[in-house]
């Protein structure tokens, strides 16, 4: 081989790792995604979307799920209502989480939680760790709303929004906020 034949190598092998490696932080392949996980998982984007967001708004939120457990080690509890750290206390979605076996979209929304869940949709969110759908959230009053919240703009109208989810730190992906 010549030197410059030799020079080509390492770059080459550069080149291939990072056209083959998965996106940082893309998935929780390495997470145990139990028959349990896969259940729960299932359960929670249904009650949030009904499964008929944009993929990358529902990976997005199962993302949140992920990035919450990489702290706790617990996919089951995280997915779990109320959820550790709580998703959602809301006696709808608790409603809507144990009905959602019975959905018609159950079966395609399962198959798409098994997908994300072995890193076949990018991770848009970085390691934030909570989101809404504004469109469920009050809507402001003037400028007036209830401590710890403010007046933003959003996909849904001006609403009032925890401060965690300020246009400062979201990240707007279709419907849903994250932070």
């Amino acid at each position: 081989m010549k030197l410059y034949e030799w020079i080509w190598l390492p770059i080459a092998g550069v080149i291939a790792y990072v056209v083959t490696r998965s996106p940082s932080g893309a998935s929780s392949k390495n997470l145990n995604a139990s028959d349990a996980v896969i259940d729960a998982a299932t359960r929670t984007l249904l009650a949030e979307t009904s499964f008929r967001q944009s993929p990358a708004e529902m990976s997005s939120i199962l993302q949140v799920g992920i990035n919450r457990a990489k702290e706790t080690g617990d996919l089951l509890a995280v997915f779990t209502p109320p959820g550790k750290p709580n998703w959602n206390r809301s006696a709808t979605f608790k409603r809507r989480w144990n009905e959602a076996r019975g959905y018609p979209q159950w079966s395609k929304a399962r198959t798409f939680v098994v997908d994300v869940f072995a890193g076949k949709y990018p991770n848009l969110i970085g390691d934030r760790k909570y989101f809404l759908h504004p469109a469920g959230m009050p809507k402001c009053q003037g400028q007036q709303c209830p401590r710890g919240r403010q007046c933003v703009n959003t996909t849904a109208g001006r609403r009032c929004l925890p401060s965690w989810s300020s246009d400062d730190v979201a990240l707007v992906i279709d419907e849903a906020r994250f932070s």
